[in-house]
């Protein structure tokens, strides 16, 4: 029998449980921290800030378990009963998707769990170990998530934690969120949803009065037994959409009766494991993640380098000459270009090999004709977006320092 339908006596104790909506929330690591990448350009913030999370976890939070939950890659039976839908939702950003699979590397060198099952989502198996775990009512389940229908699950043992402002929404804070109980919530948003999953919904239908009808009447099923009784104008709109709620309700309705072959949480242990395993330490050493590697580890990594040097000014055309000397020494080289608020550009940076980072003001040094010659020759070029980048940077100093005929805001303009 599997895990799910019969809970061990271990898990009888009392436990504290994360279960992590992993889209939701790698795309707020994303967006939480600026972007910053590897020596050889590839991004990393997300990643970094996963890694900075599960240790903080492991030190300071210290749940007995967790587990990070996906949504499946393929069809989902809510694509098979509405065709469009999370049809408008815009795809992963490059800079996000480049890092999945390094983020999938930081949880298997830690030994964090992940799970996802065919044809359902996240949602589901998130209600479906919660269901089982709650039923020690000493546990305290934490979702970590910030997805709207994820609050209908909250009762006495189960919370919706937001990690990244501390805060913990027990069934008070819900209500106080979406002014109706937390039971309703389902029922709430089949009339007053939004568009992130694009779930058809009552257009015209503002959040005050969705919350009238379900506190009067608790569910969609009753507020259209009693329909006869409701206001002719929220009437008309009701009877017009009729078809739509009942499809909306049916779209957000969350499965909780998952088998889940093979995963076991009891099996995965995370208060009392060495998450700082050798195998942890290379990864964090080959990601450039020395921040993140406690003190007692430091001997592991004596070669560990990083771009933290003192860069090389450039500011004559000796120090310009010799910088293009070892640049086609080397036949390659990365670049980045400082634009400050008014769109003029200060400097750039110039990565040759490792430990000589290049620093060239542009307000001491005329640097058109290297660019050229850079760009004429057979130079590989590494940098986000490099083509564009390049464009705008060759651009502006022809501008700057041979007086092309037009005004620098009209050249601006143009450019970003």
């Amino acid at each position: 029998m599997f895990w799910l339908f019969k809970l061990s006596k271990k898990m009888l104790n009392k436990h504290k449980i994360y279960l992590i909506d992993w889209y939701n929330f790698i795309y707020r690591l994303f967006y939480a921290i600026p972007p910053f990448t590897l020596k050889d350009w590839t991004p990393i913030n997300a990643t970094f800030w996963l890694a900075k999370m599960v240790i903080s976890w492991y030190k300071e939070d210290r749940p007995d378990f967790l587990v990070f939950i996906l949504d499946h890659k393929w069809r989902t039976f809510r694509e098979d009963i509405y065709e469009d839908y999370k049809w408008t939702r815009d795809k992963m950003p490059t800079d996000l998707k480049t890092q999945e699979d390094l983020m999938f590397e930081v949880l298997r060198a830690f030994d964090v769990p992940m799970i996802s099952v065919p044809w359902y989502e996240a949602d589901d198996i998130i209600w479906t170990l919660a269901m089982r775990l709650r039923k020690n009512k000493d546990n305290d389940i934490y979702i970590l998530s910030w997805d709207k229908d994820l609050f209908q699950f909250v009762d006495e043992n189960v919370a919706i934690y937001d990690t990244m402002k501390r805060k913990v929404y027990h069934r008070a804070e819900a209500i106080e969120k979406f002014w109706v109980e937390p039971e309703h919530i389902v029922d709430y948003l089949s009339i007053c949803w939004d568009s992130s999953d694009n779930i058809p919904w009552i257009k015209w239908f503002w959040p005050k009065k969705a919350q009238e009808l379900i506190n009067k009447y608790w569910n969609l099923e009753k507020i259209y037994e009693n329909i006869d009784d409701i206001a002719w104008k929220t009437k008309e709109v009701l009877e017009a959409s009729h078809e739509v709620a009942f499809l909306s309700k049916k779209l957000a309705s969350i499965h909780a009766e998952l088998e889940l072959p093979g995963f076991s949480i009891e099996n995965h242990i995370f208060k009392t494991k060495n998450i700082f395993t050798d195998e942890a330490i290379e990864l964090l050493k080959r990601f450039e993640f020395k921040s993140l590697i406690p003190t007692a580890h430091q001997d592991k990594i004596k070669n560990f380098e990083t771009l933290w040097v003192t860069p090389i000014r450039v500011s004559d055309m000796k120090s310009l000459n010799d910088l293009e000397k070892k640049i086609f020494e080397h036949w390659r080289v990365a670049i980045t270009a400082n634009w400050n608020w008014a769109f003029d550009l200060e400097s750039l940076n110039l990565f040759v090999w490792e430990k000589e980072i290049y620093y060239a003001d542009t307000s001491e040094i005329e640097l058109t004709g290297f660019l050229k010659r850079l760009l004429e020759d057979d130079i590989e070029l590494i940098g986000f977006d490099i083509k564009e980048d390049l464009k705008k940077i060759y651009g502006y100093l022809s501008w700057r320092w041979q007086k092309m005929p037009w005004s620098k805001s009209e050249f601006q303009a143009s450019l970003f």
